[in-house]
């Protein structure tokens, strides 16, 4: 089903409570085709279930128009007209419906809420926000604050969200996700106080990959490994995905030797039983064949490409051939090998849950649909 044909169906919905409670003979589905309305209600939804949303507005603006005084149809019309883009049409209903005398606070605090969103969509986020923050002087509106938390996010105004989260008692966890996001943007941005925006995070949401990962970072600039390797196990320990994208900060750890009572390998080989992707299986390659050999190399990689085969293993493997193994024929190796590690260059080693932007490099904050902490590595025959 389309994104239109779901919308339309829910704007249908709403109508047919709306056509119930309007009229007493719509309380019976019985009743339904004996009376005027529903016959031009069903012609709509007939519209709705061909998928033709320009007819179908058409039919459910005329029932609007006989009854002016309806503000759920008039709110999601306006939602309706916003998400086909005619952002105009949308403005002038909800600036309409604000002029009303008789709105209650609540219908008053949504339709203002609904107009912002239109001059966000619109680009003006000047009054977007002026008026979210007119809404949420009058009172803590969540709905509010998300969006205001989005335009602050697409001007990169990190401190913004900071400051407004600050004068909240609590916030819901999607909204303490992005505080999150926006203090990991200010450790960056502002390195010499890296660890009072960590720490801030911190007390918004513990169970973050991102922050466990910019901890990993800074305790690394400061030279404290142990403590690095402790947010690095915590990170996988949250999401296991995340291994590939840990890893060079995990053999950072571990650069001037073991760490008291562990040992890169002992970690490596903790994670490939976590999550045996091929990111892990090469660096574990290289200690193997550090320590016990090319023979010993050898079985191991052999082994994981029978039960998990993929293009980058296989790279692993002529790379494994052309340095210490038989030396006849390097020529063709070597091409071989140069073509199969222009597939895995080539393709994008990132994908968001949300929306499926692809990218070939790590993003916290998706640039698509931004949703935070929403991008994973791909994993495939030609990928981890």
């Amino acid at each position: 089903m389309s994104g239109w044909l779901i919308f339309l169906t829910v704007f249908a919905s709403l109508a047919v409570g709306w056509f119930i409670g309007r009229y007493q003979g719509l309380l019976q589905f019985k009743n339904l085709p004996s009376n005027p309305i529903s016959s031009k209600y069903f012609k709509g939804l007939n519209y709705l279930v061909n998928e033709q949303p320009d007819q179908a507005i058409h039919h459910f603006i005329t029932l609007l128009e006989a009854d002016s005084e309806s503000i759920e149809l008039q709110l999601v019309l306006a939602k309706l007209f916003r998400k086909k883009g005619e952002l105009e049409r949308a403005i002038t209903l909800h600036q309409r419906l604000l002029a009303r005398p008789d709105l209650t606070l609540e219908h008053r605090q949504r339709i203002t809420i609904e107009l912002a969103e239109d001059y966000f969509s619109a680009g003006l986020h000047d009054r977007a926000e002026q008026l979210l923050e007119e809404t949420i002087s009058e009172g803590q509106s969540k709905e509010a604050m998300g969006l205001l938390f989005s335009i602050w996010e697409a001007h990169k105004d990190w401190s913004k969200v900071l400051s407004s989260a600050e004068q909240v008692k609590s916030l819901p966890e999607p909204l303490a996700k992005r505080v999150v996001g926006a203090c990991c943007e200010l450790s960056k941005q502002h390195p010499e106080d890296a660890y009072y925006y960590l720490n801030t995070a911190e007390k918004y949401y513990q169970d973050s990959a991102m922050l466990q990962f910019f901890y990993a970072e800074v305790h690394l600039q400061m030279g404290n490994k142990r403590k690095a390797l402790k947010r690095l196990r915590k990170l996988i320990t949250l999401d296991q995905s995340m291994i590939p994208l840990a890893l060079p900060l995990l053999k950072r750890c571990f650069e001037e030797g073991s760490l008291w009572m562990t040992s890169l390998r002992s970690v490596l080989e903790d994670w490939y039983e976590l999550n045996p992707s091929i990111s892990v299986v090469k660096e574990l390659l290289g200690v193997v064949l550090e320590e016990d050999g090319f023979d010993a190399a050898l079985i191991f990689l052999t082994e994981y490409l029978k039960i998990r085969p993929s293009i980058p293993g296989l790279v692993q493997l002529v790379d494994l051939h052309l340095k210490l193994g038989e030396r006849h024929d390097q020529a063709t190796m070597t091409m071989f090998r140069n073509l199969c590690a222009q597939i895995v260059e080539e393709r994008n080693q990132y994908q968001c849950q949300k929306c499926g932007y692809q990218s070939q490099r790590m993003y916290w904050h998706c640039p698509n649909c931004r949703k935070w902490e929403s991008i994973r590595p791909v994993y495939g025959l030609d990928a981890e």
